[in-house]
């Protein structure tokens, strides 16, 4: 978990977006939180940089407003320069800080994709609802044994394997094993 000082800025920023993105639309967040199925409580929290949003959360935003989970982070792409995703950038937790999610590349208009480094905990499932149609999701595992299940089917990725699918149908992503689990994720849209 953050420390206060840790979570400031990338907490405050998605707020920001939130609240100018709403604004632009004339939302209220009533509105959003119909668009989205997120408490008007938890939104204005989200605003006021005073809750921490979980991944599923954000993703529930960020489907609801027709938005790219990288909007909300509001990240620059920088060029030429050697990051350590783990120790340079700020990562998401889910709700039981099982899954870390890194925004690696975010998402940009031109190239239409963002792309995720992901780490599942052991014992961690972490359910995704449907996205909006004509979405890619790319998966590269790269450590561990990565458990997918794709509306009824369920995949077994050992490291190294990928998969790519639609993703306009539940999905989920377990850790059924004892070591981390390490993957990319890959989102086209």
């Amino acid at each position: 978990m953050y420390s206060g000082e840790d979570i400031n800025s990338p907490i405050k920023e998605i707020g920001r977006v939130l609240k100018k993105v709403r604004f632009d639309r004339n939302l209220t967040l009533d509105n959003v939180s119909d668009m989205t199925g997120v408490s008007k409580t938890m939104l204005g929290q989200i605003e006021r940089g005073v809750s921490i949003p979980t991944i599923s959360v954000l993703w529930k935003i960020a489907k609801g407003m027709k938005l790219s989970l990288s909007t909300l982070f509001n990240e620059k792409v920088q060029e030429y320069k050697v990051v350590n995703i783990e120790e340079d950038l700020q990562p998401v937790f889910d709700e039981g800080n099982n899954m870390i999610l890194y925004n690696v590349f975010p998402f940009n208009p031109a190239n239409g994709f963002e792309y995720l480094y992901i780490i599942l905990l052991p014992g961690t499932v972490h359910k995704s609802d449907s996205h909006r149609e004509f979405i890619e999701e790319y998966i590269v595992v790269t450590k561990g044994t990565l458990t997918l299940m794709v509306d009824t089917q369920t995949f077994i990725l050992e490291a190294p394997s990928k998969i790519k699918f639609q993703s306009n149908v539940s999905h989920s992503y377990a850790n059924y094993g004892q070591d981390k689990v390490v993957f990319q994720n890959i989102i086209k849209y």
